[in-house]
């Protein structure tokens, strides 16, 4: 297993997509932090972390949604699997070192992200939130990893499922940005369903803002239970289905 992951580290790296994907998070996280600080300064407001999370939280999500797909789909446009597999004829091991490995680097960019909002963030603001012991900025450094790690899990067993990278962006983005807001507005049986839905749980979780229906830990365990499943029915369909 080891030698499965190192060997898809090295395919990774060698990738552009990987490098502008994490570098676009970084940038993102860099515009976010100098941008709510220098709004707080002009504005003559107080500064709070919770904004440079939030807004690092989803742009994050969306770019590593995206990172993950390629990771996984990328290859099958070049007949790659068929090679892989005749190496490694079990299946399953290719979908772990990917998942360990992409689970791995997603929660590393995250923190990387994170910790260069809050910084510009407090060189920026007018009176600094001093991110190192500020309450919501410490859960963060290790909330939006896990959840991160959770979405990676996600969208590469969505990945194996389709085999497509703009499919499975669609897929996975369309379930954070369009489905379950859609879902809220139809009538009766719309807000009986959309609190078992999983992003809004995620997001709940990542951001420390318990939803009306669930405490936080419930609403992690949402998340995970769609995680699981998904990635269980990538794995079925990675062994079963014609690489």
């Amino acid at each position: 297993m080891v030698n499965q992951i190192l060997a898809e580290w090295t395919k990774l790296r060698t990738t552009a997509s990987f490098w502008w994907t994490s570098g676009l998070a970084i940038v993102f996280g860099a515009f976010y932090g100098a941008l709510l600080g220098w709004a707080a300064k002009m504005s003559n407001t107080p500064y709070v972390p919770i904004t440079v999370i939030a807004s690092v939280m989803l742009t994050t999500v969306v770019v590593l949604i995206v990172q993950q797909a390629m990771m996984v789909t990328t290859e099958y446009r070049f007949g790659i699997p068929a090679t892989n597999f005749r190496i490694r004829p079990v299946r399953w091991q290719v979908g772990v070192a990917k998942l360990l490995l992409g689970a791995v680097l997603a929660a590393v960019v995250t923190l990387i992200t994170l910790v260069v909002a809050f910084v510009l963030g407090d060189v920026m603001a007018p009176v600094a939130a001093d991110w190192p012991s500020n309450p919501a900025s410490r859960r963060a450094l290790w909330a939006l990893p896990v959840g991160v790690v959770l979405v990676t899990m996600f969208t590469q067993g969505v990945g194996w499922l389709v085999r497509n990278t703009a499919g499975t962006i669609v897929v996975a983005l369309g379930m954070l940005l369009v489905v379950e807001s859609v879902v809220g507005f139809i009538p009766r049986y719309g807000p009986d369903v959309v609190k078992f839905l999983p992003f809004n749980n995620l997001l709940a979780f990542m951001t420390n803002q318990p939803t009306q229906h669930w405490e936080l830990q419930q609403s992690v365990a949402i998340f995970v239970v769609w995680a699981v499943v998904v990635w269980l029915a990538g794995m079925v369909a990675l062994t079963r289905r014609d690489a």
